[in-house]
């Protein structure tokens, strides 16, 4: 409304209540108009960058793994130091790769096989992270009951690494192998902590490795190792009580085989195969009783002017199998 207006109202004696509603109903009922209520900022995404992280070890133990991941993700993934070993009062940077996380979880695995984690770890804020062993976590298997283990190495090369794991464990762990190493033809003992059914790997002088997974080591606690002990070979079947079986591994044909306690002065058997031949590459489990003895020495002869094969400290009494082998050339 004018200002004149108000002043003529005014000198008319009239008051503003004396006013028609259909005079005010413009300025009484117009609608009130709000101010949007503002939205709280988003959260800043981490540019996409290379991360990187220094791990420090202020431990009492050498580091023997390294894993780091994403925490949004379930596995840890590949050990970051591969073949090398971060030592006490050791650095060793990790290379991540271009990504938005910056969340990340850090475990090291301790030379005693404890490990230590860092959680929820801001690599867009630190790139340092220091163990000092302090929250280190003992296995389970540590603790576990101590299991004797005898593998007799029937294979022609010696057994320089032995490991043995949980069936369920997602690494191997420490070398249990005898100092040394288990040379052919020889019964070799180790102690593993530990259930009873358990995945083993031997590495050969060579590097060569073989496998065998799910092993009750209660029902078999010794293990015969020979060439072909792999996780694609199911164990042979042993062979009847009361008998034996041959194998002949010689690359040539066996004529006779015979056999006599590895004692002074022992008589040597008769000719175990007899009338039969065992032609290279194949088996033949023969009727024989060791009776009390468990070494033999087992002697075979190949016809005409061949030399025979003699091999000593042939054990019959864990598994009364007899390879017949070669042994390694001499270097």
């Amino acid at each position: 409304m004018a200002i004149g207006a108000w002043r003529r109202i005014a000198a008319a004696g009239l008051t503003v209540a004396a006013l028609a509603p259909a005079a005010l109903a413009p300025v009484l009922l117009a609608p009130a108009v709000h101010a949007e209520t503002p939205r709280p900022p988003r959260a800043p995404r981490a540019p996409v960058a290379v991360r990187e992280v220094a791990v420090i070890n202020h431990s009492q133990h050498p580091v023997f793994q390294l894993h780091v991941s994403s925490s949004d993700a379930d596995q840890w993934g590949d050990d970051r130091l591969g073949e090398a070993t971060l030592h006490q009062g050791g650095t060793f940077r990790v290379r991540l790769g271009r990504t938005g996380d910056c969340l990340f979880d850090i475990q090291v695995v301790y030379d005693d096989l404890s490990h230590e984690e860092r959680r929820g770890i801001d690599l867009c804020r630190t790139r340092a992270v220091t163990f000092d062993g302090s929250t280190a976590t003992a296995p389970a298997e540590l603790f576990a009951m101590p299991r004797s283990i005898r593998l007799d190495n029937r294979s022609p090369r010696p057994i320089r690494q032995v490991f043995v794991s949980s069936a369920s464990a997602d690494q191997w762990g420490n070398d249990l192998a005898p100092a040394g190493e288990i040379p052919p033809r020889t019964v070799g003992g180790l102690i593993y902590r530990g259930g009873c059914v358990a995945d083993l790997r031997v590495v050969y002088d060579n590097r060569a490795a073989e496998e065998r997974r799910g092993i009750d080591l209660c029902a078999t606690p010794t293990l015969i190792i020979r060439p072909g002990w792999t996780t694609e070979d199911a164990p042979p079947a042993p062979p009847p009580a009361g008998t034996i079986r041959l194998v002949n591994r010689t690359g040539r044909t066996i004529t006779a085989l015979h056999l006599r306690p590895d004692v002074p002065a022992a008589l040597e058997t008769d000719d175990l195969l007899g009338a039969l031949l065992l032609p290279a590459g194949t088996s033949l489990d023969m009727p024989f009783e060791p009776g009390d003895r468990c070494r033999f020495i087992a002697r075979a002869a190949f016809g005409g002017d061949q030399r025979d094969l003699v091999l000593p400290g042939v054990e019959l009494c864990g598994e009364p199998v007899i390879d017949l082998m070669e042994p390694p050339a001499i270097r």
